[in-house]
């Protein structure tokens, strides 16, 4: 006995399309974003992303999270990182406007939580575009007559005994340190 099926019968076998994002990070950290090949510029008065932006360009991509895009980032030194970035769901009678988390003290959450104690520091220098680490210094070492350095850390004095907030610039080589208070 043959079986014929019929091709009507099978489910749209026709392939998804997800957007494609495809951002390149330049050597001082300036960001060039397409979006299914053709060039994604960042709002006004912006005149070109970059990597401190990063967040605002992904939220700008996915529409505030309203869509699913893959995103390819590629950095200036040949590695590629690939992800896909989901759209939120919107649970059976949800508005639009429930994708948007709560903001301001109204929300649980942040009457819950204790405000965060925070400290600018800011520094000059730097190279514009350049990546910026802020660091806080848990110990100091010095170079041996060889060049080289050894530090051990004991991991309990992270926080405790903290004293300066240090930020170091990837490119340029330039530290700036803040006692903290």
């Amino acid at each position: 006995m043959s079986t014929h099926h019929d091709p009507s019968d099978k489910p749209d076998s026709s392939p998804v399309s997800i957007p494609l994002a495809i951002i390149t990070v330049g050597e001082i950290g300036a960001v060039i974003a397409t979006l299914d090949g053709v060039g994604f510029a960042p709002p006004a008065p912006a005149e070109t992303w970059s990597r401190a932006q990063f967040g605002e360009l992904l939220d700008t991509l996915t529409l505030g999270r309203k869509r699913t895009v893959r995103i390819e980032v590629r950095e200036s030194d040949g590695t590629v990182f690939t992800d896909i970035i989901h759209a939120k769901r919107l649970k059976h009678g949800d508005q639009e406007a429930d994708l948007m988390p709560p903001t301001g003290p109204h929300s649980r959450r942040e009457r819950r939580r204790t405000p965060p104690l925070l400290l600018d520091i800011s520094g000059s220098g730097f190279i514009p575009g350049e990546d910026i680490t802020v660091a806080i210094p848990v110990t100091s070492a010095e170079g041996n007559a060889t060049g080289d350095a050894r530090a051990v850390v004991d991991l309990s004095r992270l926080l405790d005994h903290a004293t300066e907030v240090m930020l170091i610039g990837h490119i340029s080589g330039r530290i700036v340190t803040e006692r903290l208070p």
